[in-house]
C-alpha cells in the first residue's frame, strides 16, 4: 500500500497518453480499429495535398494519406503513401488522380476504379500510376486562355495593320470624326433631355385629360339606367313577337287574310271579274248606258 498512489498516478498517466492517442487520430479521421490496405502513387507536384488528407472513390471517402515523402533529385519528387479500406480492391488499370477538393478545401485523391469484374488487382504496397487533374479555377483559366488567344492574336493583327497602313495625319482624321461623333451624341442628348423637360409634362397633361373623359364615360354609362332601359327593350321585343305570331296564326282578321287560302282565290276571282267587266263597258258602254235626244232607243 505504500506504492498505491504512485501507481495510481502512473495507470491515469497511461490511461491519459491512450485517449491522448486515440482522439488525435480519430481527429485526424485514423481508425485504428480497423485494418486498412496500404498503397504508394509517385507525382511531380502536390498543389497543396497534405497528409491525412481524404481519399475517394466517385466522392465516397474511403481512405486517407498517410505520408508524404520528397525527393527534388528526381523527375517526379513526390511520393505519396495512402491507406484504403481493405474491402477496396484495385483492379489493374486503376489509376489515382490529385484533384481539388472543392473550392477552398484543398487537395484530394481519386481513385479512378475501371468498370467490371476485376482479374487482377494490385497487391498491397504496389505503386498506382498517378495523374494530376487542374481544379476548377484553373480549368476556368484554361478554357478563358483558349478562347482569349485567337481574339488577341486578331487584335494584335489588327493593330499591325492599322500601323502601317495609316499615317498620323489619318489617325488625327479618324480621332476629330470620333470627336465629332461624340459631339453629336452629346447634341442629340441635350435636344432629348429639353424634350422631356418641356413636351413630356403637356403630354402627360393631355393623358390625364383623357383617362379623366373616359373615367367620366364609364361613370355617366354606371348612372345611367340601363336596367330600364332593358326592360323596355324587352317590353318591345314580346310586342312584336305577339304582333308576328298573330299574323302566323288563322284566328285573327290579318291571319287570316294571309293565310286562308280560298278567301285569296275569291278575292282573285272578283278582281277578275271587275276586270272583265270594266273592259267590256269600254267596249260597249251602249248595252250599259241608254241616253238619245229624242228618246229612241238603240236596238
Amino acid at each position: 500500500m505504500k506504492h498505491f498512489k504512485e501507481i495510481r498516478v502512473a495507470v491515469l498517466a497511461i490511461i491519459s497518453l491512450a485517449l491522448l492517442y486515440f482522439g488525435f487520430n480519430y481527429l485526424k479521421g485514423v481508425n485504428i480499429f480497423h485494418k486498412t490496405n496500404s498503397y504508394v502513387a509517385v507525382f511531380d507536384t502536390m498543389n497543396g495535398l497534405v497528409e491525412q488528407g481524404p481519399v475517394y472513390v466517385k466522392g465516397y471517402k474511403v481512405g486517407i494519406v498517410d505520408r508524404i515523402e520528397y525527393d527534388f533529385t528526381r523527375e517526379q519528387p513526390f511520393t505519396v503513401y495512402f491507406s484504403t479500406n481493405t474491402n477496396i480492391k484495385l483492379p489493374v488499370g486503376t489509376t489515382v488522380a490529385l484533384v481539388a477538393d472543392g473550392l477552398i478545401s484543398g487537395e484530394a485523391l481519386q481513385l479512378r476504379i475501371p468498370a467490371g469484374e476485376p482479374t487482377d488487382v494490385y497487391a498491397i504496397g504496389d505503386t498506382i500510376p498517378s495523374a494530376v487533374e487542374p481544379g476548377m479555377i484553373e480549368g476556368l483559366s484554361s478554357a478563358l486562355m483558349t478562347r482569349l488567344d485567337p481574339l488577341l492574336a486578331n487584335l494584335d493583327s489588327i493593330i499591325s495593320v492599322l500601323k502601317n497602313n495609316l499615317t498620323d495625319e489619318q489617325i488625327a482624321a479618324l480621332l476629330d470624326n470620333a470627336n465629332g461623333t461624340l459631339r453629336n451624341a452629346n447634341g442629340i442628348t441635350g435636344k432629348l433631355d429639353r424634350m422631356m423637360a418641356d413636351e413630356m409634362p403637356q403630354l402627360f397633361d393631355s393623358i390625364r385629360l383623357v383617362v379623366s373623359d373616359v373615367h367620366q364615360i364609364t361613370s355617366d354609362l354606371r348612372e345611367a339606367d340601363l336596367k330600364a332601359t332593358i326592360l323596355k327593350l324587352d317590353t318591345t321585343v314580346n310586342g312584336v313577337n305577339t304582333f308576328v305570331q298573330s299574323v302566323n296564326s288563322t284566328e285573327g282578321t290579318v291571319g287570316m287574310l294571309l293565310n286562308d287560302r280560298d278567301l285569296y282565290i275569291n278575292l282573285n276571282n272578283t278582281v277578275s271579274s271587275a276586270d272583265s267587266l270594266l273592259t267590256d263597258l269600254k267596249e260597249h258602254p251602249k248595252r250599259y248606258v241608254h241616253f238619245s235626244l229624242f228618246g229612241k232607243k238603240d236596238k
